[in-house]
């Protein structure tokens, strides 16, 4: 089965009617057939911010996850070596440790594939092999 990264945004946009991404996360998804793949990290950063939105949108955002709906990985003691070393790596660009634990999820897993809304920082970041991750939602942009 194939497998997404899913950041941090579009699991907010998901459940924000307002979010101008709301719909094209939402097509996307309905449309998409494989396993989403995320670190708890990210689930954490989008809990803060639907949380701040409103509590229902937090409340509706763990029951969909509570059903399976994202395979949601913890850290692994090498992975926090990976993410000190990209976030010297990446500094000037000042990354978010939800970024890195996703790009470090990426090169343990071997995925190559996200879905982000962060278009400015996943096309300057880098895995290991010096590829960058490819986001699936600026293609169905387009």
């Amino acid at each position: 089965m194939q497998k997404l990264l899913v950041d941090s945004g579009p699991l907010v946009a998901l459940f924000d009617a307002d979010d101008r991404w709301h719909h094209p996360v939402t097509d996307f998804l309905e449309k998409y057939r494989g396993e989403l793949v995320t670190s708890a990290a990210n689930v954490t950063e989008a809990a803060w911010i639907t949380a701040s939105a409103s509590g229902r949108m937090l409340a509706n955002l763990l029951t969909w996850l509570h059903r399976g709906a994202v395979s949601i990985h913890n850290l692994e003691l090498q992975d926090l070596s990976r993410i000190a070393a990209l976030s010297a790596q990446y500094r000037s660009l000042r990354p978010d440790f939800a970024d890195l634990a996703l790009l470090a999820l990426a090169e343990r897993l071997k995925l190559d594939r996200i879905l982000t809304l962060d278009k400015k920082d996943f096309m300057v970041y880098r895995l290991k092999n010096g590829r960058a991750l490819h986001n699936v939602l600026a293609v169905a942009a387009s």
